[in-house]
């Protein structure tokens, strides 16, 4: 149920990226942060959102995500995709 719920809000989209965004550790030390914002604006990931995944050295990647058949798939901008179990993020809000 935990992961329908999340899954609903993850696709929703309600509030700004600035206001709430989903975030979960990763293996390089850092995290992996999903914003609300648009992907792209030439139309190829029209239905993916921004994301970025940091790490302890302070390496940034960025890339594009969506929710799809129960997953969260990522694909960075270097062309890498990863799936991810949806459980594994956290909701953030702005303070």
């Amino acid at each position: 149920m935990k992961g329908l719920l999340l899954a609903l809000c993850l696709v929703a989209g309600v509030v700004h990226a600035e206001e709430e965004w989903w975030e979960s550790s990763n293996e390089a030390g850092g995290k992996i942060v999903l914003l609300q914002n648009a992907c792209r604006t030439d139309g190829t990931l029209k239905t993916m959102r921004r994301m970025f995944a940091t790490h302890k050295n302070g390496q940034t990647m960025w890339g594009c995500w969506n929710y799809w058949t129960d997953q969260v798939h990522v694909v960075y901008d270097n062309g890498d995709s990863y799936t991810y179990n949806p459980a594994l993020f956290t909701r953030k809000t702005a303070p």
